[in-house]
């Protein structure tokens, strides 16, 4: 079994490789890339069967919802719902390794929402957002593991897992940094759902609140 890996520099990606995730991912393949975290896997977020065969490739349950890569915060009205509290965050902490989790917008994908809320990133990671900059779709933003069990920190690690049941492997290196922080700021006052890089103390202090 010969799988597809391509090394790539998380720094300063090859734009010839860039091409080639991005036309995976127009095709409805998935992709194991490094994000500003650690390994991600990507997939067209708008459509269902795509996502539905994550959820599987995962073995994900699917009340346990997957968050989307947008390319900028200017695309965040375009999924959730933008409150005082959620621009302020997302002025301070995006592009970085944090999700924010929003009231979802009328119309968007039902397949990606639980409790009509959605999950939105914007990833700082030089790969991640030199792909967003060449799709016209929001890409998933989950971990490269099988739900439940560790993140592998190398792309052999996670190969080893999904063998060719993934289309593509980016190969940035050893990444073993701690996951995304994920806020809810869907009520007044923020709430860390999975504490990360970012802690409360520091969106307290950002957005000066005692």
């Amino acid at each position: 079994m010969k799988l597809m890996i391509r090394k790539i520099d998380p720094d300063r990606p090859e734009m010839e490789t860039i091409a080639l995730a991005v036309k995976t991912l127009n095709d409805g393949g998935m992709v194991a890339a490094p994000t500003e975290t650690k390994y991600g896997i990507l997939a067209r977020a708008d459509r269902k069967q795509v996502v539905d065969r994550l959820y599987d490739l995962k073995d994900r349950n699917r009340t346990n919802p997957i968050a989307i890569f947008l390319e900028s915060s200017d695309q965040i009205r375009n999924y959730g719902m933008e409150s005082d509290l959620s621009r302020r965050i997302a002025a301070k902490f995006l592009p970085g390794p944090l999700t924010l989790v929003m009231t979802a917008c009328r119309g968007c994908f039902p397949h990606l929402l639980r409790d009509a809320k959605i999950g939105i990133r914007v990833s700082s990671s030089p790969v991640i957002g030199a792909i967003m900059e060449k799709v016209s779709f929001p890409v998933t933003a989950t971990s490269a593991n099988l739900s439940g069990r560790p993140d592998p920190s190398t792309i052999e690690g996670i190969a080893d897992i999904f063998g060719d049941k993934i289309d593509l492997y980016l190969d940035g290196g050893l990444l073993n940094n701690p996951g995304s922080t994920v806020v809810d700021c869907t009520g007044d006052a923020f709430t860390i759902l999975r504490q990360g890089v970012i802690t409360s103390g520091d969106i307290r202090r950002a957005l000066k609140i005692n």
